[in-house]
């Protein structure tokens, strides 16, 4: 990874074709829409933070000593660890990729293989499908991208960046968005091809989101800080940078719902909750809860690896910690409501559609499900031997989609 070489200027990137830079029309056309309308090290990282789990002997049977497998399907079709997951709006088909440098689209019924993605060149660490599930796209490490049409399991675009960190959809349109480590954003309209780059400052982009009016993109990036774009234009808008940045990378974000508020989860151990419109930070949550006496000779990873604004409870953001904690926030005051000792690390949460009902997925192997209202387990889901290192729900909440370091991924009904 070429961290340390800094990148081309959009401007120098683009001499001699401009034939295929997204159209201001284009951009209208697809932007204004109704208001109401790096991986492998990262995983290596998660790993290495749930090698020691306080609570194994939960999900192991007691005369055995077997995980119980509490799975409807498990698909085993990758060789090494699965990376990346996605669950189509439909609700009946997921795709995943991994360390194979093959993506797969599969049945969660059955698991039958609808589509094998080739063509990649490295471990695939990015796989989502579109906001309507018509077509999906999949990143590999060395930042090959494909788009695949799901109607009739082609390929219909690619493109080829530097070494990818993220990628994401507009949420209403097919406009794709990726990440590099050479710090630069790129947006696509898919699969026409136009593009735009955004201003690279040359740290790497470790994650992004889109802010709900879909006008405007927010990144974090490598050295703390972090960036609000204009889509239509390209242009800054705001940031976060210097003393009030994070003190290391930003590892998530989330927005919002009231198109406002940005929060942002950080190696430092901390959350920043910031303000889209005006560019302030609004505040800073401590996400470094003590760890009991006894441990204080343990190095402790306090890193916020996910966090989330509740989508029914609007008023509560989450945080979770390597270090096994999650926090429950209220946003108004930046108090704490509920902390959860978890026993293992977080690698990413979701909620329920519908229900004040949060999952997080444990670097322990298991998923853990929680009432927003007060804190208490609801469900523990088991089955895996390794961290899961992502995972989907369907849009009904029937079912939840993991991809593990073990190699599977799993299907549990809810």
């Amino acid at each position: 990874m070429k961290l340390d070489t800094p990148p081309p200027s959009p401007e120098s990137s683009y001499e001699g074709e401009r034939d295929d830079v997204i159209d201001i029309g284009d951009i209208e056309e697809v932007i204004e829409l109704d208001d109401d309308t790096n991986l492998e090290e990262v995983a290596d990282r998660l790993v290495a933070a749930g090698g020691e789990d306080e609570d194994d002997e939960e999900s192991m049977d007691e005369d055995t000593g077997n995980i119980t497998d509490m799975a409807a399907l498990v698909f085993s079709k990758h060789k090494g660890s699965v990376f990346s997951c996605s669950v189509s709006c439909s609700g009946n088909i997921a795709a995943t990729g991994g360390e194979d440098d093959l993506a797969y689209v599969w049945d969660i019924n059955t698991g039958n293989v609808l589509l094998t993605c080739t063509g990649h060149k490295d471990s695939v660490t990015c796989v989502e499908f579109s906001h309507d599930g018509s077509l999906l796209a999949t990143g590999d490490m060395n930042g090959y991208i494909q788009v695949w049409k799901i109607a009739t399991l082609t390929k219909i675009w690619e493109f080829e960046t530097g070494d990818l960190c993220w990628l994401t959809w507009h949420h209403a349109s097919h406009v794709l968005l990726a990440g590099t480590v050479d710090g630069e954003t790129w947006m696509w309209l898919v699969p026409q091809g136009n593009a735009r780059t955004f201003p690279s400052y040359g740290v790497t982009s470790q994650c992004g989101a889109l802010l709900q009016d879909g006008k405007r993109s927010v990144t974090g990036y490598e050295d703390g800080s972090l960036r609000v774009f204009d889509l239509k234009t390209g242009q800054l808008l705001h940031e976060l940078s210097g003393g009030l940045a994070h003190d290391a990378p930003i590892t998530s974000l989330d927005v919002h719902k009231d198109n406002t508020l940005v929060i942002s989860g950080s190696m430092d151990g901390t959350a920043k909750l910031y303000n889209a419109n005006n560019g302030k930070l609004v505040g800073t949550l401590n996400c470094e809860v003590a760890p009991n006496s006894d441990e204080n000779s343990v190095e402790v990873d306090h890193t916020v690896e996910a966090v989330s604004f509740c989508p029914v409870m609007p008023s509560i953001a989450v945080t979770a910690t390597l270090s096994g904690y999650v926090t429950f926030w209220d946003v108004a005051s930046q108090v704490t409501r509920h902390i959860v000792a978890q026993g293992c690390g977080s690698s990413q949460l979701l909620w329920h559609a519908s229900e004040p009902i949060l999952f997080s997925a444990g670097l322990d192997g298991a998923v853990r499900s929680y009432d927003v209202r007060s804190g208490d387990p609801l469900a523990k889901y088991t089955g895996h031997k390794s961290s899961i290192l992502a995972f989907g729900i369907c849009k009904d909440g029937s079912a939840l989609v993991t991809a593990s370091d073990d190699g599977t991924a799993r299907v549990f009904k809810l």
